[in-house]
């Protein structure tokens, strides 16, 4: 009897759980979980140096700059906006700006190399796989050796290897020297460079070029003084130029010089752009009595000249 019973109750209570278990499963079903959302919040920058975030107003901790209120974007962090920027001629000659167009050129590039003698007239070394598609026989090379160092060698690319190495990403190059000095020793170390000539590429100054990290862009002047930035694909360097893949094209124009202060006032005013619907600011919000003056890419004493 007593066993009986016991079973009745225990068969109950595993009834009287299942029942709850189920119920609640069935009312968290009905809840309706919506992402929360958060308000985009403004922050405080450098106009000098915009990577300065500040939840508060404040001097810049390396320029002592006062800080301006800017509304941040919500956005990738990766992602940085940039907004066109207008100056004036007079404006350029202030900030020490140039406009240079882009143009067809002829550039002398210098690829680096390494690898050791395996002879007094031949020298073996490794090129990487990017590389490749600029080596070929007859290219010229110079360099020295670990026991030569004062000797200036020289010579021609005579074979170029079919196989890549799987490790290394490099392919191995075979050249003969030109009238190699005596006392040479095999298996010593290489180290120098293969001139290569581009003929008629596209090409850019050198301080015409921002590096982010991400990518490369320049600022590309239209409509008069109007400077927008475009990100470029960059091919080799020479000395002073960049071959350029993509992204510009012959004729335009494009700024040269201290870009980065073109650059900090377009970051700051596309953090300042207005959400759909709000008003649109053409400069940073300054204190009262003061302007935002565009050559000094800072808020000044006074009201701005028309």
């Amino acid at each position: 009897m007593k066993k009986t019973l016991l079973g009745i109750i225990l068969v109950g209570a595993i009834l009287v759980i299942w029942a709850a278990k189920n119920y609640s499963n069935k009312q968290a079903e009905k809840v309706n979980f919506a992402p929360v959302q958060t308000e985009v919040p403004s922050y405080w920058t450098c106009p000098m140096h915009p990577q300065i975030h500040s939840e508060h107003a404040g001097e810049c901790p390396i320029c002592h700059m006062k800080l301006i209120q800017v509304k941040a974007k919500q956005s990738k962090p990766s992602e940085t906006s940039r907004a066109q920027v207008e100056v004036s001629q007079d404006q350029l000659g202030l900030l020490g700006i140039q406009k240079e167009q882009v143009e067809r050129m002829d550039l002398k590039i210098l690829i680096p190399i390494s690898g050791r003698l395996i002879s007094n007239s031949n020298v073996a070394f490794q090129v990487y796989e990017s590389d490749l598609k600029y080596i070929k026989p007859g290219l010229q090379f110079r360099g020295s050796s670990s026991l030569a160092e004062e000797t200036d060698l020289s010579g021609r690319i005579t074979s170029v290897d079919p196989i890549v190495d799987p490790t290394s990403r490099t392919v191995r190059v075979i050249g003969a020297l030109l009238k190699a000095p005596k006392g040479l020793i095999s298996e010593t170390t290489f180290s120098g460079v293969v001139t290569v000539d581009l003929k008629n590429r596209v090409s850019i100054p050198e301080s015409s070029v921002l590096h982010t990290g991400m990518s490369d862009f320049v600022y590309v002047f239209s409509d008069g003084n109007r400077l927008t930035a475009q990100p470029v694909k960059l091919g080799l360097k020479s000395e002073g130029f960049y071959e350029v893949l993509s992204g510009v094209e012959v004729g335009q124009f494009i700024s040269s010089g201290p870009n980065f202060l073109i650059d900090s006032e377009a970051k700051i005013r596309g953090a300042s752009e207005p959400a759909p619907g709000e008003t649109k600011s053409s400069n940073p919000s300054c204190p009262p009595g003061q302007h935002w003056d565009i050559p000094m890419t800072m808020c000044m004493p006074g009201k701005a000249s028309k």
